[in-house]
């Protein structure tokens, strides 16, 4: 697991949850957004790479 995906019980229909990237075992509770068009993240802790299609990933699974 890499990447995590939190929504907030509370939120509106309209609301979006929050992604955290877990770098070398730990949360990092930074907030990352999804990256636009073809872009990826990259950690400059552990160098991963998460493309768009990890964040949907997790959106779906709550993790990835």
């Amino acid at each position: 697991m890499v990447l995590i995906y939190e929504s907030d019980p509370l939120d509106n229909d309209d609301a979006r949850g929050r992604f955290y990237h877990v770098c070398r075992g730990r949360i990092d509770r930074t907030e990352i957004q999804l990256p636009a068009d073809e872009k990826i993240y990259e950690c400059a802790v552990c160098g991963i790479d998460l493309e768009a299609e990890d964040f949907w990933l997790a959106r779906q699974k709550g993790s990835v």
